[in-house]
């Protein structure tokens, strides 16, 4: 065993007391690069054509159902597509806030369920104007009430109504709602954590509320139709509005025709004192300043839409449109 001598020992003294060089502002930037262990990219899930496909996909959902809610809701509804990207359940778990509504529902014939999660406050302003208000939220967020509840899962039933539509042009889905909770501790894990998923990330505008809804479809759910998501060409009529399919125009149509209208009849207008008006009694004449001879303006939302001259029908009062109004507008 040799002894090192002090020569040596000072000499290793000095190095270790030496200080490191200084490594430079762009060098250190190359010698440094971050690194997910987790989620390599060799590790993607969904090629570039399969979320290509499902982006053009919700971009149809987001038309449909801007026709649908309109009129659900009696408001404009306005709903975008955001993002859409492929990352962890586990992640898109830890991202949603508490307390916010989340929905599971199977997609038969495909194994397994898709999640749809919307934020809280624009769920109490969807429950508002569906309760007739004009889309109020409380400032102090809340777990939902039994009944806010069954109006949440009728809203969202209505929801996947218009999803199943969108993904006719791909395959027949039956969608149904399996659970529904605020907080996204209770939701079951429908595959474990470090599975990838397709997350949609939509902003819904419901009159002058706004707020996010985001769509988790599993890679395990979708990987039986992954070469039809790869293969499939959309034609010009359904890609992001372009056009419309009879299907569309059919659904549309059913929508206007259950929209509520506000009708007006005007009978004439005239000036009567305060002490005359309070006098009246049932069997009093009021004099108009319209002749009878003349047609009466029906009003459809405040704008004039037909002529029409007063009668009776079956013991109730009626009117007969003699005319239609042509606007210029």
């Amino acid at each position: 065993m040799s002894i090192l001598s002090q020569e040596e020992i000072d000499a290793l003294v000095n190095q270790l007391a030496a200080p490191e060089p200084a490594l430079g502002g762009v060098d250190a930037a190359r010698k440094i690069k971050p690194f997910d262990f987790r989620f390599n990219k060799k590790l993607d899930k969904f090629s570039a054509n399969q979320l290509q496909t499902l982006r053009t996909l919700h971009d149809n959902f987001t038309r449909l159902l801007n026709n649908s809610l309109s009129v659900y809701l009696r408001t404009r509804v306005e709903a975008t597509i955001v993002s859409i990207d492929q990352i962890s359940y586990g992640d898109f778990i830890s991202s949603i806030g508490i307390p916010s509504i989340l929905s599971i529902y199977s997609m038969d014939p495909l194994p397994g369920s898709g999640i749809v999660q919307v934020d809280l406050n624009l769920v109490f302003s969807i429950i508002d104007r569906l309760l007739g208000g004009p889309g109020w939220y409380p400032q102090k967020l809340r777990d939902l009430t039994d009944i806010e509840r069954t109006l949440m899962q009728r809203f969202m039933a209505r929801m996947l109504n218009s999803y199943r539509e969108s993904w006719n042009y791909l395959l027949t889905l039956s969608l149904k709602i399996e659970a529904l909770d605020s907080n996204p501790q209770f939701i079951p894990r429908i595959i474990p954590l470090d599975q990838i998923v397709a997350l949609v990330t939509c902003e819904l505008k419901v009159g002058d509320m706004s707020g996010v809804m985001n769509f988790c479809l599993p890679y395990l759910v979708l990987q039986s139709i992954g070469a039809q998501l790869s293969d499939f060409q959309w034609s010009p009529s359904v890609v992001a509005g372009r056009g419309m399919t009879e299907l569309d125009i059919a659904q549309l149509a059913r929508n206007v025709e259950r929209a509520p209208v506000d009708v007006k009849v005007e009978l004439g207008k005239t000036v009567v004192s305060l002490r005359d008006l309070i006098a009246l009694q049932p069997g009093d004449l009021v004099m108009f300043d319209k002749p009878v001879n003349e047609p009466l303006a029906v009003t459809v939302n405040e704008r004039e839409k037909f002529k029409v001259f007063p009668g009776v029908n079956r013991d109730k009062l009626a009117v007969r449109v003699s005319s239609i109004v042509e606007n210029e507008e």
